[in-house]
């Protein structure tokens, strides 16, 4: 467990109450992992399907969204992210694709296709927590 150091910054994000954090990811396991990583900085719902992202979506406020672009079922992450992208109730959600693809190209890729952000599995600790961090304080930036 000493490998569970927290790189954040207090001062850059309102600590008086946590981000509220979807995530849609099908292995348990890396929902564990990426809840442990943000559990400073954030309170994560998961799910292991998006054939429901636009309900979970209205059930709740969420800061951000990360996002599985591999998942089991009728609709993967590309179709999630372009439902979500099309609705006007959640298309300004911030969106960080956590995703097993990364050949040359991939990262560009989802960017273009509407994700603010993107990390290719397997991820480090360090990475997740900054680029979670700068989509908060840049969302936190625009509110302001």
């Amino acid at each position: 467990m000493k490998n569970l150091i927290y790189y954040y910054k207090k001062e850059e994000i309102n600590m008086e109450q946590k981000a509220k954090i979807l995530y849609i990811e099908d292995n348990a396991d890396t929902q564990e992992l990426v809840k442990i990583f943000l559990k400073p900085i954030a309170d994560i719902d998961c799910s292991d399907h998006a054939e429901n992202i636009l309900q979970l979506l209205s059930e709740k406020n969420y800061d951000l969204i990360l996002l599985d672009i591999n998942l089991p079922g009728k609709i993967d992450g590309t179709d999630a992210l372009k439902l979500i992208r099309r609705d006007e109730r959640f298309k300004d959600i911030p969106i960080i694709a956590i995703t097993a693809f990364a050949m040359i190209g991939d990262r560009e890729k989802f960017l273009k296709m509407g994700c603010n952000e993107y990390i290719s599995k397997p991820f480090f600790k360090e990475e997740l927590i900054n680029k979670v961090q700068n989509i908060l304080n840049q969302r936190h930036q625009k509110e302001s």
